[in-house]
């Protein structure tokens, strides 16, 4: 198997090697029409000198005599070609034999490439005052007689032109290795990088740049999956960290209690009864909860879209975590804009479970004489439901993971129980309903939750939905949205009328 480095370079040369021959055939042609056309040209003026010649000797000596025009015979021997002088009457003055001209041939180049088949006569009127004195024929062994100083001319410049065509060969070929090894060098370490992420190298990165976009393109991909490889490998072996810690604990603790009830150890108590029954409770929402991210995952989990009014939503919440709020001694706000719609197309449930969730994640995360805010506001597209508190906050490196399943800063592990995955099904159920969740979050002053979901407008001409109809929908029938980490922050109009609501004391 060929490298790039070696097709490139091929296909280069032989392409150059094609565009140099075409060259080569197209001026060849060229030239030799038009050294053809100068041959014409000058032979037509040497036989109008030859005619004028004979005619000058003609009127000097006013008739024709054995050396009228002999001056030119030398010439015609050294162009290999015949001179006959004939009278008016087509009597011979003088002539030259094309023979000779063949045994001269043979005596210069050994070999004659004349013959007497080839030879042709033409014959031309020489003329004065209108008046046909005499006649020459002019013989020759081909169409046009070329001189050995034209064939040496020709010669050179077929010389000439080769030599340029190797040369330029010689200098494509360079350049094609040349932009050969540009190319394929970085290629080949780019190759070498996805080879080593194959065999497990998950660290391998391609660092050298590469000024060529598709290359550029493919190297950042590449270290950007080497990265994700990466970072789903860590989150990978966590998950089986997280996972045995999270079934173990329960488990072994019910497994401890119950050996020393039945050995005796221990009283089977209403008291411990009820904390093994709070175990077993964990351990089942710990199972239906990795059987919601199994539907997720499978793209199974079906929402029953309807029009929902999510201010309504928000303060039936509101209202239910009232009590658990006072408990913790965590001051609990619900902050909504007056007199506005906040209708989406949503699963009622979904939207209700994500809320939930994120309201006992702050109320974890959040000491005593804390606050809480439930905020809900809108612009002109879009429903945001912010949930602020003022809790421990997450570092800036943890915020990317956040969402992942059974990721848990570890400052957070070692506050409060979890099972690490509440955060991932609330992505996967904003994501299910079209929506999209961000946070933002400074250590020791608390996060921010916003989620984001499209108003519900009624287009004119589109079909009316009904307050009580409601729609299947699956995940793999809503458009992916990339999910973003960053902060989103909404601005409301000065002076705008809200409803909020704290709890009594």
């Amino acid at each position: 198997m060929n490298t790039i480095k070696h097709k490139l370079t091929v296909a280069i040369s032989l392409s150059a090697l094609l565009a140099l021959f075409i060259a080569y055939v197209v001026i060849n042609v060229s030239l030799n029409n038009q050294f053809n056309e100068y041959l014409k040209v000058n032979q037509t003026k040497r036989d109008d000198r030859i005619i004028a010649t004979f005619r000058d000797s003609y009127l000097r000596e006013e008739r024709w005599t054995i050396v009228s025009g002999k001056s030119i015979e030398r010439d015609a021997e050294a162009s290999n070609f015949t001179i006959s002088l004939l009278n008016w009457d087509k009597s011979v003055v003088w002539e030259m034999d094309p023979l000779d001209v063949i045994e001269k041939d043979k005596e210069i180049n050994g070999n004659s490439s004349f013959t007497m088949e080839q030879f042709v006569p033409y014959e031309y009127p020489i003329k004065s005052e209108n008046q046909i004195i005499g006649y020459v024929v002019i013989g020759q062994f081909s169409s046009l007689v070329i001189s050995t100083d034209d064939t040496n001319f020709l010669n050179s410049i077929t010389y000439s032109i080769l030599l340029s065509a190797f040369i330029a060969v010689f200098i494509i070929v360079l350049i094609a290795l040349f932009v050969a090894r540009q190319l394929s060098e970085p290629i080949e370490k780019i190759s070498k990088t996805a080879y080593s992420l194959s065999m497990g190298d998950l660290s391998a990165r391609e660092l050298t740049g590469a000024d060529v976009v598709e290359i550029e393109t493919l190297r950042n991909s590449i270290n950007s999956l080497g990265e994700k490889l990466e970072r789903q490998d860590m989150l990978r072996r966590r998950l089986i960290t997280d996972v045995s810690h999270e079934l173990r604990n329960p488990l072994n603790e019910l497994q401890t209690n119950l050996e020393a009830i039945i050995d005796g150890i221990l009283p089977a108590s209403p008291q411990r009864l009820q904390s093994l029954n709070s175990e077993v409770i964990r351990f089942g929402k710990l199972i239906d909860n990795l059987n919601i991210l199994k539907q997720f995952e499978a793209e199974s989990m079906v929402a029953k879209i309807i029009i929902l009014d999510v201010y309504q939503v928000l303060q039936d919440i509101y209202h239910n975590f009232q009590g658990l709020t006072k408990e913790k001694g965590i001051k609990f706000k619900f902050v909504a804009q007056k007199n506005t719609d906040f209708r989406i197309l949503a699963d009622r449930h979904s939207i209700y479970q994500v809320i939930t969730n994120l309201l006992h994640n702050a109320i974890k995360f959040t000491p005593r004489n804390g606050t809480i805010t439930l905020r809900l506001t809108r612009d002109d597209y879009y429903c945001y439901i912010r949930i602020r508190d003022s809790g421990i906050g997450i570092p800036k490196e943890d915020l990317p993971n956040v969402f992942e399943r059974f990721y848990r800063v570890d400052k957070s592990r070692e506050l409060v129980e979890g099972s690490g995955i509440g955060l991932t099904i609330v992505k996967n159920f904003v994501k299910l309903n079209g929506g999209t969740i961000n946070v933002s979050s400074t250590v020791g002053k608390g996060s921010t939750f916003t989620i984001k979901f499209n108003l519900y407008t009624i287009e004119a001409g589109s079909i009316t939905l009904d307050k009580d109809s409601a729609i299947p929908i699956s995940l793999s029938d809503l458009e992916d949205e990339t999910f973003s980490t960053e902060t989103y922050t909404h601005h409301t109009q000065p002076n705008q009328e809200t409803d909020e609501y704290e709890p009594k004391s």
